[in-house]
């Protein structure tokens, strides 16, 4: 007996000996995860809020979700407190009548990498995080856009640098992408003009396009984009009126007077699509214009005798082996002409090579545009009549040659960096390191701007010696949104958007 109750005694014993190890190894582990949490958050990450629409839409900060009441397409508007006007659609320009009380939803929450640039230099494009230079109690995030001695100028919204138009990389053009329009959210109020119309061989079927056969002669059939701006609130001109030049817009600043619309011309455009061949004798062709410049992609499919091909001014500058569209299954097309660079990639990648042409990294075949005067330019930005030739840009697509199936169109614009920034008496004023006012960038500087061209306050505004963010105010990159647009959410009060979990570019 004496032994049986001692080997109790004893399981007892050890029973409660690993009952205390195992509390102190969680309060160890508790511990250790505190300590190297801290270590993190101090030395390699930290957490940042957005708190203003100044990037939107790469970033939010507080805002309204907003799904459009005729053609469904989201969006989100940026906030003061309230939503004192009607936005608009970026899609159909639709004004949207809000109940009297919109949900709110805080800025996106982002990991910035801390002290990434004491190992690598900053590269242009980064999206960056740093001390306001007016205020450095304040942490900003801005695109990096000027590099220390660079001379800045912000010349009709693209970037030069020493006078040479600067490319944007792929993950950057990716998100610096504004939408225009896109067939899948279609509208469906009876003043609705379709934007793409076409001949007769095109039918429509939702938010696709159908040629069941090839037109007759051998000719190419096409459908025109028409692009019908937001027009004025106190006329009878929208969405079914006037035809317009593609501007600047955003859905995002439409809710405040200042910057309801858009203002400045743009022709840089990108045609997202989704091809379907029908034969090996089909072929799609896409036609850009940019003022006096034309840009045409010719795309053949698989087994065809004719190459694919890019056309500047009627130049081949680029083409592949033979045909890219595979026969009889859907494969997506980017065409565009953006940051004087034409652009055609077909399931993700780039499929023609250039022809002794200069090109980008990438591959990009790049140009210098004809020359435009004053007049010209004005003529273009402010046509007198609603032809599309007058316009400063056009799009087309045209098929030929057999059955080809456009899964959808959608057209988007780049972005524009204006020139004018608020002066300090409200007034309109030129901006550092814009048109006829360049910036050299001093050592151990950086010019940046936000992607909401309207309302950012960045170095074009900047009253300061030196309108740049000094070295010594970088805090890192920003590289992943954790958390984004918390709100109320399935009766929870900071759940975030589960689709816009994504890494920063």
């Amino acid at each position: 007996m004496g032994s049986v109750k001692q080997q109790e005694d004893l399981q007892k014993a050890h029973k409660q000996r690993k009952n205390r190890e195992s509390l102190l190894e969680t309060l160890e582990s508790i511990v250790v995860a505190f300590v190297l949490a801290f270590i993190f958050r101090a030395f390699i990450v930290e957490a940042f809020v957005i708190p203003t629409g100044s990037m939107a839409p790469t970033l939010y900060g507080a805002h309204a979700e907003l799904k459009c009441i005729d053609c469904g397409y989201e969006f989100a508007v940026g906030v003061a407190g309230t939503i004192n006007n009607e936005p608009l659609c970026p899609n159909c320009y639709r004004p949207q009548h809000l109940a009297e009380r919109v949900p709110l939803y805080s800025g996106d929450r982002l990991l910035v990498l801390k002290y990434l640039y004491d190992f690598q230099q900053p590269e242009r494009w980064d999206v960056i995080v740093f001390h306001n230079p007016n205020d450095p109690s304040q942490n900003y995030i801005k695109r990096l856009i000027g590099l220390p001695d660079d001379t800045v100028e912000l010349v009709f919204g693209n970037v030069t640098i020493g006078g040479r138009i600067e490319h944007k990389p792929d993950a950057a053009q990716d998100a610096l992408w504004m939408i225009v329009h896109d067939t899948r959210c279609r509208p469906t109020r009876t003043a609705w003009q379709p934007r793409w119309t076409g001949d007769r061989d095109w039918e429509a079927n939702g938010p696709a396009f159908i040629m069941s056969r090839a037109p007759d002669r051998g000719r190419t059939a096409y459908l025109a984009y028409r692009h019908r701006g937001p027009g004025d609130r106190n006329e009878n001109i929208g969405p079914g009126g006037r035809i317009e030049n593609i501007t600047d817009f955003y859905g995002y600043n439409s809710a405040a007077d200042a910057h309801r619309g858009g203002s400045a011309v743009v022709t840089d455009l990108g045609l997202h699509t989704e091809v379907t061949a029908g034969q090996a004798s089909s072929a799609v062709v896409i036609e850009m214009r940019a003022y006096k410049d034309r840009f045409r992609f010719e795309l053949t499919a698989e087994g065809s005798e004719q190459p694919a091909r890019i056309l500047i001014n009627d130049k081949v500058v680029a083409q592949a082996a033979g045909g890219v569209l595979p026969v009889g299954r859907a494969i997506s097309v980017l065409a565009a002409n953006v940051d004087h660079k034409v652009m055609l990639l077909v399931g993700g990648r780039r499929v023609v090579q250039s022809l002794g042409r200069q090109t980008t990294p990438e591959g990009d075949v790049t140009y210098d545009p004809k020359p435009l005067s004053e007049q010209e330019r004005e003529r273009f930005d402010n046509p007198q009549a609603e032809d599309p030739r007058a316009m400063a840009a056009e799009v087309r697509v045209g098929a030929r040659g057999g059955q080809v199936r456009l899964g959808y169109l959608r057209l988007d614009r780049d972005v524009y960096y204006r020139n004018e920034v608020n002066g300090p008496t409200g007034a309109s004023q030129p901006g550092n390191g814009t048109q006829g006012n360049p910036l050299t960038v001093k050592p151990g500087y950086f010019f940046v701007c936000g992607d909401n061209s309207p309302q950012s306050f960045d170095s074009r505004a900047w009253n300061l010696p030196e309108p740049a963010v000094p070295r010594r105010n970088l805090l890192g990159k920003a590289f992943f949104v954790y958390w984004p647009s918390a709100g109320w959410r399935w009766g929870v009060p900071v759940a975030p958007d589960l689709t816009g979990f994504r890494l920063v570019h």
